[in-house]
């Protein structure tokens, strides 16, 4: 008989409710009994059991930790400052971790997750869906083989809406800047930024607010990095709040010298323009990379792009337990991205550029 897994599921209500859908994925998996779930408001518990099909619940999530056990567990809320806290007891109750993004408020608590789960022996992943999903799996292997020829450089924006600068960065950054480390298979050395409010002054200390959705400081209206990555190429983000209420220019941009492949949004649509340059008068092929990855690889039950990657990220953490390896989907994955996003402020508060790893590993705006 083939081994099934038992799952519990981490929610907060009102307070980062269920993550996008870290709890539901499980109900796509065969092999997963989703075994209880845990809420401190009562309507949001009632409402997760019926909506997962628990009968087990539980106001406090520690309570849950000593009386269940689990193979693996969903730390769903979307607010960051909890998860530092959460997964120390997941980890401690030993079972394998599927966090939300961002990894956790300042890279102290990152080094520390990262230990508390080596020490632990589980594995920890975080739904940055884009890496788990089939289309950026295709057009790694597309760069690999030089479909857009020479790698020159990488472009990535927020969505730059009301949440522009700051907001953006911690709520958006973090999947763009997974993305280009996973499709570049590379690694930042250095940054360099500039933070400014909307009126075009350099932002201080004294800018700082705490965030929205418990993710720590934040600083800056408008946000202009460049970072450079191992692989001797550079990378610029940018976000300007108010800018753009359709989204449309959120994701990556990859310029090569034989074309230009674009990933909109979190990974989910991946094209590639057969050109090493825009030009609206010469109008050249287009090629569907994501359409292309669904054709002829498995897409599970389920055509929804989060549902999807969700479920290849539980696959993951679980397989790479049981084979004692890595995660594709790491904790230390999310680390970077949160290093990306405290690099822009650090460089900025120094007015130069920085080496990454940054030494200080508290928030740069504290």
């Amino acid at each position: 008989m083939d081994k099934r897994y038992k799952a519990g599921v981490i929610g907060r209500t009102g307070r980062g409710e269920y993550g996008h859908g870290l709890d539901i994925a499980y109900l796509q998996m065969e092999d997963v009994d989703i075994v209880a779930v845990a809420d401190d408001d009562p309507q949001g518990l009632s409402d997760a059991g019926a909506r997962l099909g628990v009968e087990k619940q539980y106001l406090n999530y520690k309570e849950m930790l000593d009386k269940e056990q689990f193979d693996i567990v969903s730390i769903c809320p979307r607010w960051v400052k909890p998860h530092f806290e959460m997964v120390q007891a997941v980890a401690k109750a030993g079972a394998c971790i599927f966090l939300e993004k961002p990894i956790s408020v300042t890279l102290s608590e990152a080094d520390e997750i990262v230990s508390v789960c080596k020490e632990a022996g589980i594995t920890i992943g975080l739904a940055h869906q884009g890496r788990m999903h089939a289309a950026e799996h295709h057009a790694k292997a597309l760069l690999k083989d030089g479909v857009i020829g020479n790698i020159l450089s990488a472009r990535l924006r927020g969505k730059e809406d009301r949440r522009g600068g700051g907001e953006d960065l911690m709520v958006l950054g973090t999947h763009a800047f997974d993305t280009l480390r996973f499709l570049l298979d590379a690694d930042p050395t250095w940054v360099f930024a500039d933070v400014s409010t909307s009126d075009g002054r350099p932002i201080t200390k004294t800018d700082a607010i705490e965030g929205p959705e418990e993710m720590g400081l934040i600083a800056g209206d408008h946000i202009h990095a460049l970072f450079g990555m191992n692989t001797g190429i550079t990378a610029t983000f940018e976000s300007r709040r108010n800018q753009d209420k359709e989204h449309g220019r959120f994701g990556v941009q990859i310029w090569g010298s034989k074309g230009i492949m674009t990933i909109d949004g979190s990974g989910q649509q991946i094209r590639i323009y057969e050109s090493s340059l825009w030009d609206p008068d010469h109008p050249e092929n287009v090629r569907n990379v994501t359409d292309e990855a669904l054709k002829h690889g498995p897409i599970g039950s389920s055509t929804d792009f989060q549902v999807l990657s969700n479920v290849a990220i539980i696959r993951e953490l679980l397989n790479a337990f049981e084979e004692k390896r890595h995660p594709m989907a790491s904790a230390e994955d999310g680390r970077w991205s949160l290093e990306m996003i405290h690099g822009i402020y650090a460089s900025h508060l120094a007015g130069k550029s920085l080496k990454l790893p940054l030494s200080n590993r508290t928030h740069p705006l504290s």
